[in-house]
């Protein structure tokens, strides 16, 4: 489960852009539990190209190491 504040990256853009998340809605279905993701690119030429959110749902992310540099400084 994802969390407001959690770094991640889309799996679906062609290269990994930094995102953090701004909001994780939850919800059920018959065919089973999923969030709704909320984005904020955190990569400057990616920001004005993507708009200032993304929306995605869990399973098109994956989550920034935790030892990762970028993720690292931002988080300071």
């Amino acid at each position: 489960m994802y969390r407001a504040g959690d770094y991640v990256y889309p799996a679906d853009l062609p290269r990994r852009v930094l995102c953090r998340v701004a909001t994780a809605d939850s919800a059920v279905t018959a065919a089973g539990a999923f969030q709704i993701l909320t984005l904020e690119p955190l990569e400057v030429p990616w920001q004005s190209r993507l708009g200032d959110r993304l929306v995605r749902f869990d399973e098109a992310v994956r989550p920034a190491p935790s030892g990762d540099g970028a993720a690292s400084q931002l988080a300071r």
